[in-house]
Formats: structure tokens, sequence, C-alpha cells
């Protein structure tokens, strides 16, 4: 029987569309509705460049109002409406692997599925590390420049033997967290935290279901009414004597998103001199999109590229908050 060959069964838009299709279903921050898709985004980053300017209209001051008389020649000094730009920017981003390290694994029963599902796995764990060091990088920014206002932390170095429950997560300190947006606190919508964070409040036994009523499948737990993210990729900061867990409530749409023009998404290439002339197979996946968290702008300087890499979000050079507090939706908690 003749050898199926990937080049046998390789359709580049067939291949891309899997992989999007794959990668969208597995990215935990789009399917809990942290992350939206944005029309004026989109828009903007179908015109090319690298970087979106969002106009940023702020609220009224509550401010006491006028008071109405019959006098003519005293007149209301109208009130501005401050806006601000928020800047956002594209991440043209690629990934190639080898067939050769993928033959192993691949029996070739449903080559196109094998493929891009794993590709997609690769491009869903890349967004949300996108999403966390971006949230990272914000957290720096407040701490160095706004006073902490979005952080609420229990945190303490002390040996493990003296950790207390009161410096772990609690209802209390994610219920402080929350409050650090004050009135607005009920915006949120869910919480991001590191599985070992979340083993702790497994251990409460406090976890809410949420069951697919089709299936009664669980779809995902709650914690305070909250949807949990579990994901490994938030931090773990070293200390002298115990690491700090950051865990990041969000409200629903407080990250938007599109999809930015990639000329291939998907190729297959060759080269014939590798392994000695025996050649080589090569899958390359692109993907070009925008991540923007409502509020911030992306600072330019410094960048050595057009995306901003891993480390570059997470700091706090990378992001400036230009709207009041009490509309971003996001804070931060710190715990042992």
């Amino acid at each position: 029987m003749a050898t199926v060959q990937i080049a046998d069964i390789y359709d580049p838009l067939l291949f891309a569309r899997f992989a999007q299709e794959s990668a969208t279903e597995l990215n935990a921050f789009l399917n809990s509705g942290i992350v939206v898709n944005d029309a004026l985004i989109a828009q903007q980053v179908s015109g090319g460049g690298s970087t979106l300017e969002l106009p940023q209209f702020n609220g009224l001051t509550n401010d006491e109002p006028d008071y109405s008389s019959d006098n003519p020649a005293s007149s209301s000094t109208p009130a501005n409406v401050d806006s601000k730009k928020q800047i956002a920017r594209v991440a043209p981003r690629n990934k190639s692997w080898s067939v050769m390290n993928l033959a192993n694994e691949l029996a070739l029963n449903k080559p196109v599925s094998a493929i891009t599902t794993r590709q997609g796995k690769y491009w869903a764990v890349d967004y949300q590390k996108r999403v966390i060091n971006s949230m990272l990088g914000i957290l720096a920014d407040n701490v160095a420049n706004d006073s902490s206002d979005m952080l609420e932390t229990t945190y303490s170095d002390v040996v493990g033997g003296s950790i207390t429950a009161a410096m772990k997560i609690s209802e209390n300190a994610v219920v402080d967290a929350a409050q650090t947006l004050g009135d607005h606190s009920t915006s949120i919508s869910a919480i991001a935290m590191h599985s070992k964070v979340y083993s702790d409040i497994q251990k409460l036994g406090v976890l809410k279901d949420n069951f697919d009523p089709a299936t009664n499948a669980v779809r995902y737990q709650t914690y305070l009414g909250y949807r949990v993210i579990i994901d490994d990729e938030m931090t773990v900061t070293a200390g002298s004597n115990s690491p700090k867990y950051t865990t990041i409530l969000f409200g629903a749409g407080s990250i938007g998103t599109a999809p930015g023009p990639v000329d291939m998404p998907s190729e297959l290439t060759r080269e014939a001199l590798t392994g000695d002339g025996g050649g080589q197979t090569i899958i390359t996946s692109r993907v070009n999109d925008v991540i923007h968290p409502y509020g911030f702008q992306n600072l330019l300087a410094g960048s050595t590229k057009v995306a901003n890499s891993y480390a570059e979000l997470a700091t706090a050079a990378r992001w400036d908050r230009v709207v009041d507090r009490k509309n971003v939706p996001i804070a931060f908690l710190e715990t042992n």
C-alpha cells in the first residue's frame, strides 16, 4: 500500500481554517467572555499598519449642576468632555514544525485534524500567554504609577510552616480585590488563577459546577459567582521564603481583539538538502491579531519588532492607563 505523505493531503486554506477553529475552541479567555471581538479594532487593523488609535471619551463628572435663574446677565459655563486615545498594537507571529518531528505521533488516520489540532492548541496557549503577560505589565505599571489601586495583597514572604489561611486565597481576599473597583465591583465576572491557588479553593469545598443542559457535563466552575479559569502561566514569583501567586479578576469584555491580515496563514515547504540530502518537510503557521486591554495605551518605546514579546508585554514601561480606575474592570490579588 502506498504511503500517504503530508503533501498529499495538504490544502493551505483548509489547514488555516481548521487551525483557527481549534485555537478559538481551546481559548479560555475568549470562551469566558473576557476577550470580545471588537468591530472598531477589526476595521482599523484591516487597513494595515502596526498600531491603532482607539478614541476614549471619559465619563461626565458628577459635580453639582448649575441652578437656573431669571437673570439675563448670568450664564452657566459648559463643562468639558475629556477625551484621550488608547493605543493598541498588532502582533504578527509565526511558528514552523518539521513533519519529521510529528511523524511518530501521527498515524495519518485523520491527518488534517491531527496536525491542525496541535497547531490550534499551540496558538490558543500563545494567545493566553499574551493576555496574561499583558496583565502582568499592567499590574507592574499600576504599582509603579497608579498607587497600586488595582491590587489587593495578602501575601507575606514567610517560611512555609508560617503561612496562615489569611495569607492564601479566600472569599474575603477576593471580595477586597474586587472592591478596588468601588461601586463598579459588580462588573467582575471571571477569575483566572494558577492551579496551586485553585487547589487551595478546592480544599474549601466552595466551588460550584456549571453544567451543559444538553449533555449534563460540567462546562466550568464558579467561585463567588465568578467563572474560574485555571492556567499555570499565571505568575508565580519566587520569594526568599515562599512563592507569591497572582490571581486576576476580569469583567466581561475587558479586552478587545480582532484578527489582522495574513498573506499566507499556512505554508508547506521542502528543504531538500537537510538530513544529508534526505530532505525535510516543514509546515509553517502564521497569525496576526490585536489583543488590547481597554483603557490602556500600549507604549512603543524600546520595542525591537512589530509584535511585543512576552517579556515586553510584562513590563511596566509597555503600558499606561488613560481612564479612571473604575472604568477598567480588572483587579489583581497576590497570595501565598
